[in-house]
């Protein structure tokens, strides 16, 4: 008999399909609350759920999700090595401010958030970048790894000047070279950390950020410090540097703003400079030269008026600022402080 006739079937060719093992790029709040416990070994605090319910609300794909936790202050302060590839590994930055920046991206500190951001700080960035034109001279107490100063360097031009001081030598370093990266002759780096006296101070570091402790005379009992250190005060520093005008001080050191304060009595009396400086209670209240309190009421008795950046009013009281400063999720802000 004939075999079968073979042709072309009318039926659709036959596909073998395999289960899709994709997961789907629209997450829940259960990986949101995954993520808490898997990356941070945590629950979720009720901010940051109600932070990431309007994430979701908005579209975030899981793998936005998943980065934004990987990216975080806290994963990289749990985390120190991860991703790191050698002890202070640096990368090359581009700035949204059109210079290039050398940062650690595991510095949980600073580092990370430039290397993810290309940005840091923005509204102490617009005050900054408001404050300061072609000629005027600019003090970066507490530069750190030099956002900064290199934006002030590029504000004031080849006929102003920056100067930056700090006392990290790892931070120094990296400074040095985003300053040669970018061919900025105009910044004088000062490796010596701003205190109210000549003599030496221990530096106990977290991240890039840098605690003094004052070393009158040797410690009753140790000292937790990552370096010792010089400190002059800034009016002995100005005079040593030739220094004729300072029209912006940045003030960031960790608690130790009043010492700073102290050793510029002479700079702000006679220059009076516009002064942006980190406001931090919890830093000023550990420290034994001053307190959150005080440090206000010796601003106001150099004679300036303060307000809170990027808050929408403007002069506030202390009662205002210490109110402001403690927020939930923030326990610092930065102040402006305007001569009177």
């Amino acid at each position: 008999m004939p075999g079968p006739r073979l042709g072309r079937s009318s039926a659709a060719p036959f596909r073998l399909r395999w289960p899709s093992t994709k997961v789907s790029e629209i997450p829940t709040l259960a990986d949101v609350r995954a993520c808490y416990r898997l990356l941070l070994g945590r629950q979720p605090d009720p901010e940051g759920l109600a932070h990431y319910r309007h994430r979701l609300a908005t579209g975030t794909t899981v793998s936005q999700l998943v980065a934004e936790f990987l990216g975080s202050v806290e994963f990289a302060r749990a985390y120190p090595d991860w991703r790191r590839s050698g002890p202070g590994t640096t990368q090359l930055v581009p700035t949204g401010e059109g210079f290039r920046l050398y940062v650690d991206p595991t510095d949980y500190a600073v580092g990370h958030t430039i290397a993810r951001t290309g940005a840091y700080e923005p509204d102490v960035t617009a005050v900054v970048r408001a404050t300061l034109g072609q000629g005027a001279t600019f003090l970066d107490v507490g530069a750190n790894i030099g956002w900064f100063s290199l934006l002030g360097a590029a504000l004031v031009g080849t006929s102003g000047r920056v100067v930056a001081i700090e006392p990290n030598p790892v931070n120094v370093a990296i400074l040095a070279n985003s300053l040669r990266e970018n061919g900025f002759a105009n910044v004088d780096v000062l490796a010596v950390a701003a205190s109210d006296q000549t003599g030496m101070v221990a530096l106990e570091t977290d991240g890039s950020n840098g605690r003094v402790i004052p070393l009158d005379h040797p410690p009753s009992e140790p000292v937790k410090a990552s370096w010792v250190v010089a400190a002059q005060p800034v009016d002995s520093l100005i005079n040593s540097a030739g220094i004729a005008q300072v029209d912006l001080i940045k003030l960031d050191v960790e608690g130790a703003e009043p010492l700073v304060l102290r050793g510029a009595a002479a700079t702000l009396a006679r220059y009076r400079p516009i002064i942006v400086t980190e406001f931090f209670p919890r830093a000023l209240e550990s420290a034994p030269w001053g307190s959150p309190a005080g440090y206000l009421e010796e601003l106001r008795g150099l004679g300036y008026r303060l307000s809170v950046i990027g808050h929408p009013a403007g002069e506030l009281n202390d009662e205002e600022i210490m109110k402001l400063a403690d927020q939930p999720g923030s326990d610092q802000v930065n102040l402006l402080a305007h001569p009177v």
